[in-house]
């Protein structure tokens, strides 16, 4: 299985193209998709499209983003035993592209990869299969540490990633949820009981109230700027994506808080996760606000990154 595909790739910081990429899947365990649909994913995206590390990685463009797809089985190879052509998959990762480096590599009208990036679905897609990995991503990050039914938790910005973590916590009977967003309408979506849109406007009853503060913006330093609202020993859990890594200590060991740091997805928690979205037990459908055809791309993307109004937005590749 070899050949060339339309896919958008980052030439270099801040210039990216829809192109056509060669691939190679010849191996007996890899698995040839063609898209329907992938999603952009702002936190990372941003910072590949600006040149910044998003982990230990270092960048080398062109690269191709994407991590979240769904699509249909098109071609396997011949240790592909459990797949066969026709049948429907999300994906998580395209790692057959040749000349260019694949940061996940979901956007492209095929996706050439390997059998273990692949989820079967076991029916036609859905839209909501796409928060699949979203939703896994904050299956991970919360079994990392103790929350139950009494915990009290402020999440720290309501964008793709905050928004999906209040939801489930919601949907499996945690109640006291509050949160910060600066965009009202993100704050409207969320079942999070108090709302303020900045951290400031949380009043002096708030102090040492909270057991948990989630931090989802990216922004490491409102770290300092929670610290008055937690409890003594509480859990700062990390699930931005972080530029530089740094707060002044001086600032918050007075609460010597428990700082875990998650980013790491295993296959079972995206399991759990088709699982979760599978039963309904919440809310799917105001993650999806805005849908481009894959010719507007380029729109997709200055919509992703810069609407106050985004949450999750699609790139129609039929």
């Amino acid at each position: 299985m070899q050949g060339d595909a339309k896919a958008i790739v980052f030439q270099k910081a801040n210039k990216m193209k829809l192109q056509s990429v060669p691939y190679r899947a010849d191996q007996a365990e890899d698995v040839l998709v063609k898209t329907i649909a992938s999603t952009i994913t702002p936190g990372h995206d941003r910072l590949l499209l600006t040149n910044k590390p998003v982990s230990h990685r270092v960048l080398n463009y062109p690269l191709m983003p994407g991590s979240e797809s769904i699509g249909q089985v098109i071609a396997t190879g011949s240790g592909v035993t459990d797949l066969h052509p026709g049948d429907f998959v999300y994906t998580f990762k395209g790692n057959r592209w040749e000349g260019i480096e694949p940061y996940y590599g979901c956007h492209g009208e095929v996706i050439p990869t390997s059998r273990n990036n692949l989820l079967p679905l076991g029916r036609q897609p859905i839209h909501r299969d796409l928060l699949t990995g979203l939703l896994g991503y904050a299956i991970s990050a919360l079994e990392k540490v103790n929350i139950n039914k009494d915990s009290r938790i402020l999440i720290v910005g309501l964008g793709s990633v905050g928004l999906m973590v209040s939801e489930y916590l919601y949907s499996i009977g945690v109640r006291h949820i509050d949160a910060v967003e600066t965009f009202s309408i993100r704050g409207q979506l969320s079942s999070a009981e108090h709302i303020a849109l900045d951290i400031g406007d949380f009043t002096a009853e708030f102090n040492d109230c909270f057991d948990m503060v989630i931090e989802c913006t990216g922004r490491i330093l409102m770290i300092e700027k929670a610290v008055r609202l937690m409890k003594p020993g509480a859990t700062v859990l990390l699930m931005g994506n972080y530029e530089v890594m740094g707060y002044d200590y001086r600032l918050i060991q007075q609460k010597e808080p428990a700082i875990v740091c998650s980013c790491l997805t295993a296959p079972e928690h995206m399991q759990k996760a088709l699982a979760v979205l599978e039963n309904n037990q919440f809310d799917t459908e105001k993650f999806f606000t805005h849908v481009f055809p894959v010719s507007q791309f380029e729109l997709a993307y200055r919509m992703a990154l810069d609407s106050k109004e985004s949450i999750k937005t699609v790139i129609s590749w039929v």
